[in-house]
C-alpha cells in the first residue's frame, strides 16, 4: 500500500515573482490609451474652468472673478460655444499629452519593479529620487508631443472674447491646428513649447513622484486595508492625491 504523498508548498523565488509580475504587466499602449480615456473623463468636468482661466488671463472682456467669468461667459455664448468652446482641443489634448504623461510613467514604474524582482529586491524598492525622474521623463516628452493641442486649445478657449471682426471662428481642433500650420507655419504649432515643457517636467515630477511616494507610505500603513486594497484601493489613490 503506497502512502499519499504530501505536496509541499511551493517556494517563491525572484524568478517566480518576474513571471507572476510579468504576465500581469500591461503594454505601454495600453497604459497610453487608458491614460488618455481617464484625461478625457477629467477634461469633460474641468473644461468649463479651463476656459475662465484662459479668459481671465487674456486681454479683452475684464471680469472681477470667477463667477463673474462664468456668468458673462455663458450670457455671451452659452455653454457649447461659451463654457465649453474648444472642449475637442481639451479632448486632443489628453490624447496627446496626457497619455504620455500617465502611461510612460506608469511603464517606467513597473519596468523598475520588474527589474528589482529580477535583481532578488522588494518589487517597490524604487527611491523618492527615481520616481522623480520618472515623472521628468514623461511629462517633457508629453507636453512636448501635446503643445500643438496646448496651443489650440488656448487659442479655441479665448476665441469668443474677441471682438466679432477679430474672432478665428475655428470650427473644431483639427480645423484649428490646420489653418495655424497653414496660415502661420508648421514651426508655430510649437510656440512657447520650452516653457511648457519645463513647466511640465516639474509639474509631472512633483505630481507622479509624490503622489507615488505617497500611495507607497499609505500601503504601509495599514489604514486602508492589507496593502491599500480596501475598497479596491480607492480611498488610498484619493488621499494620495492631496
Amino acid at each position: 500500500m503506497t502512502m499519499p504523498t504530501k505536496q509541499l508548498p511551493l517556494i517563491a523565488t525572484p524568478a517566480n515573482d518576474k513571471a507572476k509580475l510579468a504576465s500581469t504587466s500591461t503594454p505601454l499602449t495600453h497604459r497610453l490609451v487608458f491614460g488618455a480615456l481617464s484625461g478625457m473623463g477629467a477634461a469633460t468636468f474641468c473644461h468649463p474652468l479651463d476656459v475662465i482661466r484662459v479668459q481671465m488671463q487674456t486681454d479683452g472682456v475684464a471680469y472681477k472673478n470667477t463667477f463673474d467669468a462664468a456668468t458673462k461667459i455663458y450670457h455671451r455664448a452659452g455653454i457649447v460655444e461659451g463654457l465649453y468652446a474648444g472642449v475637442s482641443a481639451a479632448y486632443l489634448r489628453q490624447w496627446m499629452y496626457g497619455s504620455f504623461r500617465i502611461g510612460i510613467y506608469a511603464y517606467l514604474l513597473e519596468q523598475t519593479q520588474l527589474q528589482n524582482v529580477a535583481n532578488g529586491k522588494n518589487k517597490n524598492d524604487i527611491s523618492f529620487g527615481q520616481k522623480l525622474a520618472m515623472g521628468c521623463c514623461s511629462g517633457g516628452i508629453g507636453s512636448f508631443i501635446g503643445t500643438p493641442s496646448e496651443l489650440a486649445l488656448v487659442r479655441m478657449s479665448g476665441d469668443n472674447k474677441l471682438p466679432p471682426t477679430e474672432r478665428r471662428n475655428y470650427s473644431n481642433v483639427i480645423d484649428c491646428i490646420t489653418r495655424i500650420g497653414k496660415e502661420e507655419g508648421i514651426t508655430k504649432l510649437w510656440r512657447g513649447a520650452k516653457p511648457t515643457v519645463l513647466r511640465a517636467t516639474l509639474l509631472s515630477s512633483a505630481q507622479l513622484g509624490v503622489t507615488s511616494e505617497i500611495k507607497g507610505h499609505l500601503a504601509k500603513s495599514g489604514w486602508f486595508g492589507p496593502n491599500g486594497a480596501y475598497f479596491y484601493g480607492f480611498p488610498m489613490m484619493f488621499c494620495s492625491t492631496f
